[in-house]
């Protein structure tokens, strides 16, 4: 292929594909990572439908952080007051003529072209179309055909249609072109106007737009036919596609793979210079993005794709480790590494793999919140589990300089007080963290145990803390009043975390019975205490153990390996997100596993992207049940006992039988220390769980705000 004889030369050892430079029509990436796109949401867009400084200020982050592209969605028509203010249409900026071309030159062309990056144009085109300034914004397609049925309300368009669509999507690519631009995405992809007429699934027209495979792509390659036209030969083109959907519907199959080999030299025969392949549909009930996909999984897509195209392959999503991303790269299962998690998760991360910078990485840990937030909930991005510096807080630079330097105390050493104590430090002042255990992480280092993605975090962190000596670390002391008194902080971040929730129930402090925060208390240092002399001694030797060696790998792999503390056969009492953290763990370990939870689901604080996913996985589990809208009683040597209401009301006395009992309540707000302080410090800020318990990216996001107000 031309693009791998152009002689350049990578600038990464470790990484030395995915560090190097690629050519692509009239550009050349600086190295094989471009992100996806996704609306950031308002905020980052204006109620009339321009980018803001905060779209500016995120996208200048990414581009000093040596993205090779950015791509960016903006939409090509003009929005009316209701439409923009719908909290479900994503907030987007325009393109429909060239009075929009000032603000998208100054927020987003300049920002990214000050620091020598490349930035591409997706013109919105996913599931809904705005026909005319008259017409509302609403889906359509080829057919009427709709997968889901909350999806519904799909037109099918007329050519006549279809031509006014072509006309007016390359009226916003020559809109962009003047605009700055240095490229433009063609979104044919993910269940949108053009996938849907690729797909039998929703495509039963009997004219040149359905059909045969050549007539049903024949839509996608007019637009892109038509976008070369207007732009010229050397103006790269982009097309977002999905050869795999996961879809049907009683009017036929989804795309097949091997159609998808045919369509892939369609859209280059049209103009298309790089494949941006996506997998599956917003409508496919396949887990696409959530942990149970491996990193790089989906390179088996571009694999195929590669073996008929000429020109370069790129696939996105699960893309968050650089050393996976290089092994597809080296196999030459792919070409260009797409992605947004590892992008929103650390802005630097292309920075740092052509720097070689591996234990500065803060890779995505996969919880999607991002996802959560901005597509199931029209919200904006402001949170993610691992990076503060979204939403509000882009307004200002990173770490802001302090007006006056001051004596900070950090207690609690998890995701809220390390991030406090970082920023505190990096803004000029004199930091202290204090942790009473005899190890970093707060209950990163319990749930990195059963959620191995957060060990990352957990490794980052305590790196973090590295990399920062000035700041004083105090481990295995505790914090209380008098201790705050002697050290005479300006300022307190309390960080200790919350309190755990309990059972109140005859025998919940039963042999059989393992409390959540018992792992924690071992991992703390200090040995668990019950009615079981068996349990002590192994609690005291585990102990023991984990304060001369300590990973989560290690204490995953004896979890997996011993019936200790953890039996073969489990009640799970408490069905959120620390029950199905452990419930998971015991599907995938072989263990029988009941989770009994009041609520009517399970997994009711679980994030949307991984709920749908992990609740199928224990359903088809022969080794899970699950029990909602269950009151447990009594807990005996033998199992639980509980109460189980229908949909009705009706109630229904059961036994879980289970040689373990362990109660995954999760937390409560802890204010005790915070309270203590009245009096004795002025500055005081409470923090993390120990606050308001929420998920890790609320304690990741409170830990910099508070040492930012100091």
């Amino acid at each position: 292929m031309e693009y791998e004889k152009e002689g350049f030369q990578s600038m990464s050892k470790e990484y030395p594909i995915l560090g190097s430079p690629l050519k692509v029509n009239g550009v050349t990436l600086k190295n094989r990572m471009i992100t996806t796109s996704m609306s950031p949401g308002m905020g980052y867009v204006s109620a009339d439908n321009r980018p803001t400084q905060r779209l500016a200020n995120y996208l200048e982050e990414r581009a000093a952080g040596q993205t090779a592209m950015i791509i960016q969605t903006i939409v090509p028509w003009k929005r009316n007051e209701l439409e923009a203010s719908n909290p479900m249409i994503h907030a987007l900026p325009s393109c429909y003529d060239e009075s929009c071309i000032p603000d998208l030159k100054k927020y987003m062309v300049d920002p990214v072209h000050k620091h020598d990056g490349l930035i591409c144009a997706q013109l919105y085109c996913v599931h809904d179309w705005k026909p005319s300034d008259e017409l509302p914004e609403s889906p359509y397609g080829p057919s009427d055909i709709a997968i889901l049925k909350f999806m519904s309300g799909f037109k099918a368009m007329t050519v006549e249609q279809i031509h006014d669509f072509q006309k007016q999507y390359i009226n916003g690519a020559r809109v962009i072109k003047e605009a700055g631009f240095d490229a433009i995405e063609v979104m044919a992809g993910v269940g949108g106007i053009m996938s849907r007429f690729m797909a039998k699934a929703t495509n039963n027209r009997t004219d040149e737009y359905g059909g045969s495979i050549e007539n049903r792509a024949r839509f996608a390659c007019e637009v892109i036919a038509g976008v070369r036209e207007a732009l010229g030969s050397d103006f790269p083109i982009v097309v977002r596609w999905s050869p795999v959907d996961f879809i049907k519907s009683p009017a036929g199959p989804g795309l097949s793979m091997e159609e998808a080999l045919q369509i892939a030299p369609m859209l280059e025969a049209a103009g298309a210079d790089l494949h941006d392949l996506a997998v599956g549909w917003h409508e496919t009930s396949e887990p696409l993005t959530t942990k149970v996909i491996e990193d790089c999984h989906w390179t088996w897509i571009s694999e195929k794709i590669k073996t008929v195209a000429k020109k370069p392959v790129a696939q996105g999503y699960r893309n968050t480790d650089p050393t996976e991303m290089e092994k597809a790269l080296q196999a030459k299962k792919v070409d260009v590494i797409a992605g947004l998690r590892y992008s929103i998760a650390d802005p630097d991360l292309p920075r740092k793999v052509m720097e070689d910078r591996t234990c500065d990485m803060r890779k995505c840990i996969v919880c999607c919140r991002c996802l959560d937030d901005v597509v199931s909930q029209g919200k904006p991005m402001n949170y993610c589990g691992v990076n503060p510096h979204l939403g509000p807080e882009l307004d200002h630079e990173l770490y802001p300089k302090a007006a006056k330097k001051k004596r900070v105390m950090v207690v609690g050493s998890g995701p809220a007080g390390i991030n406090a104590a970082v920023t505190a430090v990096e803004r000029g002042h004199e930091v202290d963290l204090y942790e009473a255990g005899p190890r970093l992480g707060g209950c990163v280092k319990m749930s990195s145990i059963f959620s191995p993605y957060h060990e990352r975090y957990l490794d980052y962190m305590n790196n973090l803390i590295k990399s920062h000596p000035a700041i004083k670390v105090h481990l295995k002391t505790p914090v209380d009043a008098s201790v705050v008194k002697s050290a005479k902080p300006d300022a307190v971040i309390v960080a200790v975390g919350g309190d755990v929730m309990t059972l109140d129930v005859p025998g919940v402090d039963n042999a059989n019975v393992l409390q959540s925060h018992d792992l924690l208390e071992m991992l703390n240092g200090n040995t668990p205490h019950t009615k079981s002399a068996f349990n002590n001694f192994m609690w005291w030797g585990a102990t023991n153990v984990v304060k001369m060696h300590y990973t989560p790998s290690f204490a995953r792999w004896a979890t997996t390996a011993m019936s200790w503390p953890v039996s073969r056969e489990v009640a799970i009492i408490g069905g959120g997100l620390p029950g199905c953290e452990l419930g998971h763990l015991c599907m995938e370990t072989g263990r029988k596993a009941t989770i009994i939870e009041e609520k009517k689901k399970i997994g009711y604080d679980v994030g949307g992207s991984d709920r749908f996913g992990l609740i199928n996985g224990f359903k088809k589990a022969e080794n899970i049940e699950m029990y909602p809208l269950t009151k447990v009683t009594e807990i005996t040597d033998k199992g639980v006992k509980a109460i189980q209401s229908d949909k009705e009301g009706n109630q229904t006395e059961i036994f879980v039988p289970a040689k373990t009992v362990a109660i995954t309540l999760g937390f409560k707000p802890n204010h005790a220390l915070a309270d203590s302080l009245k009096g004795i410090c002025d500055e005081v800020y409470l923090v993390g769980d120990a606050d308001d318990p929420h998920r890790i990216a609320d304690a990741t996001k409170a830990g910099y705000v508070a040492a930012c107000a100091i």
